[in-house]
């Protein structure tokens, strides 16, 4: 797989945006790593975090600020003016596209299976956004066996939904009931929660890794292809509703600017 040489500080802001994205309910991580071209270098670096730790190292820390930094913020950011961040999302996503569209593209006469997998993945995406119903619940803040087996598994499946472009780890643990324990457990510094759901996201993370590097290695732009749809689907599955009043410019401003920032950040 043809690596590409990234600087710490590149690698650590676009490690800032996964952590970011990963925060929030229906934006992908995976889909900020496609974008801003780190995709398959940060598949195969987990799957080999050793020849890779440097790569790992920069990105972790970029990963950690934004999620950090993002949990005091989007909440707020999410209270007063929901569909403008959420149009922003949109807008990076769709900036980002033209670089997976290069990255995936087959002739659709030549590739059935490619449109298959297109279609079948866009499909997952929306029907997972409209379909399933997550509920808000009460945060763990103390924890027994039952609890610790609870959070390491939600946190493995949200892990693994985290490198899946178009499928979103926070919505995952939303399902789990599970969001508000690890937003808690980071903004109140619970470090028994964090460590137990940090050992959970390692391991769903090393797991997908090798299932999503063998395909990538093998067939490179029909899982390109899938991704895609992933993406795409993703972008429908934020869609917010018409805002009102001032929200409305609000959305139109966010989403040009995320358009623009996702065009000019995303990997040429």
């Amino acid at each position: 797989m043809e690596e590409k040489k990234q600087s710490p500080v590149e690698l650590i802001w676009k490690g800032a945006l996964f952590g970011i994205a990963n925060i929030i309910p229906g934006v992908s991580g995976g889909t900020l790593a496609v974008i801003t071209g780190v995709y398959d270098q940060f598949m195969e670096a987990i799957g080999h975090f050793i020849k890779h730790w440097k790569f790992l190292l920069f990105y972790a820390i970029g990963a950690g600020i934004g999620i950090v930094g993002g949990s005091f913020t989007l909440e707020t950011l999410f209270e007063k003016w929901p569909a403008p961040t959420l149009f922003c999302f949109m807008g990076f996503i769709l900036g980002g596209l033209p670089i997976l569209w290069k990255r995936s593209t087959l002739s659709f006469k030549e590739n059935k299976s490619w449109i298959i997998g297109f279609l079948l993945s866009f499909a997952l995406v929306v029907l997972m956004r409209f379909l399933l119903d997550p509920a808000e619940s009460e945060p763990m803040r103390e924890i027994n066996l039952t609890a610790a087996i609870a959070i390491f598994l939600s946190g493995a499946a949200a892990a693994s939904a985290m490198v899946v472009p178009g499928i979103s780890g926070s919505f995952l643990l939303l399902l789990f009931g599970m969001y508000t324990t690890y937003v808690t457990a980071i903004t109140e510094m619970n470090f028994v929660i964090i460590v137990v759901a940090g050992l959970g996201i390692v391991t769903g993370l090393l797991v997908t890794a090798r299932v999503i590097t063998f395909f990538l290695e093998r067939f490179h732009k029909g899982t390109y292809g899938v991704i895609l749809g992933l993406v795409l689907g993703s972008v429908i599955a934020l869609w917010p509703g018409i805002p009102a009043g001032l929200q409305i410019l609000a959305s139109v401003l966010t989403f040009a600017g995320g358009l623009i920032g996702g065009y000019l950040l995303g990997d040429k």
